[in-house]
């Protein structure tokens, strides 16, 4: 890996790790900004809600921008839009104001992430991608971990617009770097999205959002939601590919074996995010643990995954293939939210330290590239930015749908009792377990999607 490689590596993790980062950071600070805002904490809580309904409307929208514009102006641009709304943020003083201001983070993200994937699949060598892969996807674990660990810290010794402050300056030098370092885009041949098209997609996206989003509250009454989002969708995928010139274009979801390896990446959001949920949640209600506390504690198994990335996966993938590590992954998953039951049931740290150990350090840094790898191979280079697009957006769509199943448990259990967390468990194993199905069911070639 050379040194414009390093580079480019680093500005692509770093727009994963403040949309990991800015997602747990305010969740923990929402009672602080309530207080100060004069708000009530139902009312707090759209501040959270708005990024992640813009950040999963507009993923499937940056990817294809990315194939018409190249992957450079719209990483540039999307870091440019979340720098400038965190700057708005900080300076926030009304509710008025900071609702804007998350919506332009959802919107920089969703175009900085599938930009910052594109980047990488379309300038590291295939042997090189899957370790810069695996590093992509630990600093993910590690801006979800830093988050809970400094927000507390942030939000207490100095106040909360300064977990909006921080990243300015921060992807400022990102920005920097960036202009100078990342190579000049060819204008790829893929003509320009559609703007009813996008429009289209875009609010279809907006609802499935919404309705994954706020399923724990909604209940059954969620179900028009996914019902309109769903026959949306089928309608919109339909009419796309009678177009002349389609939206998605081809070889990208024309590949059924590809689908079923994205539902099994669908399916690792769907249980990984959950799993750090259920084990912050068990950390303080089984061992005592405050909320910094456990934060401080997630935190080193972070670091943990971001080696596990740099030394053990190019050893995996030196004698297994990216289904067998993906295999491997889930596997790990599953045995780990074994160990956190016990760890439940039993009111003993050391399960939870093997549980954490195995699933924050081991499966999630392993794992994503994996899946990275297999939903990308054999993509043809100006498909490259939906596909990523496609990828995060399943993979945040199961992280939404994971996250209302826990809440659904929970509601049913009356708060975060020990028979609630162990239902958590459930869940998890059962998501977990269908991923390993379906990864199991086909071959290896069954998950490259193969260009037209």
């Amino acid at each position: 890996m050379n040194r414009q490689q390093r580079i480019l590596l680093w500005l692509a993790c770093s727009a994963i790790f403040f949309e990991a980062f800015d997602v747990s950071i305010v969740n923990l600070a929402l009672p602080l900004i309530a207080a100060d805002l004069h708000v009530s904490l139902a009312s707090a809580q759209w501040i959270q809600t708005v990024y992640l309904l813009s950040f999963g409307g507009f993923l499937l929208l940056g990817g294809r921008l990315c194939d018409h514009y190249g992957s450079r102006i719209i990483f540039m641009r999307g870091m440019l839009l979340f720098d400038v709304a965190s700057a708005f943020g900080f300076c926030s003083v009304h509710m008025e104001w900071l609702l804007p201001a998350r919506v332009g983070q959802g919107i920089g993200a969703a175009l900085a992430m599938p930009a910052g994937i594109s980047l990488l699949s379309r300038h590291f060598a295939a042997e090189q991608q899957r370790m810069a892969f695996g590093i992509f996807g630990a600093f993910a674990a590690i801006g979800f971990a830093g988050g809970l660990a400094l927000g507390g810290l942030i939000a207490s010794l100095l106040n909360w617009h300064w977990i909006f402050g921080i990243n300015v300056p921060v992807i400022g030098i990102a920005l920097f770097f960036g202009h100078r370092f990342i190579p000049a885009d060819t204008r790829p041949s893929g003509n320009r999205p559609n703007g009813w098209m996008a429009a289209w997609l875009t609010l279809t996206l907006l609802v499935l959002s919404g309705g994954v989003h706020e399923a724990a509250h909604l209940k059954w009454a969620v179900l028009p939601w996914f019902s309109s989002a769903l026959l949306s969708g089928i309608i919109l995928l339909r009419v796309d590919r009678r177009r002349r010139r389609p939206f998605f274009g081809s070889g990208v979801y024309s590949s059924s074996g590809s689908w079923r390896g994205l539902s099994a990446f669908t399916l690792l959001g769907a249980s990984f995010l959950p799993f750090v949920f259920t084990c912050t949640l068990a950390l303080q209600v089984c061992l005592g643990r405050s909320v910094l506390s456990t934060g401080l504690l997630l935190f080193p198994y972070s670091i943990g995954s971001a080696l596990v990335s740099r030394y053990l996966l190019p050893w995996l993938y030196r004698r297994m293939s990216p289904l067998g590590v993906a295999l491997l992954c889930m596997g790990c998953l599953l045995i780990g939210d074994g160990l956190l039951a016990m760890g439940i049931g039993r009111q003993q740290g050391g399960y939870f330290w093997g549980a954490l150990l195995l699933v924050n350090s081991v499966a999630i840094a392993i794992g994503y590239p994996a899946f990275t790898v297999l939903s990308l191979t054999g993509v043809a280079p100006d498909r490259q930015g939906i596909a990523a697009g496609i990828q995060s957006t399943l993979y945040t769509v199961g992280s939404g749908l994971g996250l209302s199943l826990i809440s659904l448990v929970l509601g049913m259990r009356s708060g975060a009792g020990t028979a609630a967390l162990l239902g958590c468990c459930v869940v998890v194993g059962v998501l977990a377990l269908a991923a390993l199905v379906i990864l199991a069911l086909k071959p290896k070639k069954a998950y490259i999607c193969t260009p037209k």
